[in-house]
């Protein structure tokens, strides 16, 4: 997932990473439950933009990685793992 601390399509951001490993599947099927009452469908076949911002909290590690380019929005950071409350 991408956030940023306002909704504009060209807000800085950061990538929010969570693995598909089994110590995450918690965490991920937590995430896909919230976006699904949201009416938001994430998983391997679907994905894409919101179709409204959603507040978030988000605990894990930020580090520096390739440059994610998103047109005006690029961003070499990222949460990995990360763990994502939606409010």
């Amino acid at each position: 997932m991408e956030i940023s601390q306002t909704a504009d399509k060209d807000a800085p951001r950061m990538i929010v990473e969570t693995p598909v490993d089994s110590e995450y599947c918690s965490a991920r099927q937590n995430l896909q439950a919230h976006l699904k009452q949201h009416g938001f469908r994430l998983d391997s076949q679907h994905g894409g933009e919101l179709p409204q911002a959603l507040s978030v909290e988000v605990l894990g590690m930020a580090f520096e990685d390739f440059e994610h380019d998103r047109g005006n929005a690029a961003t070499l950071w990222e949460f990995h793992p990360a763990i994502v409350s939606l409010h």
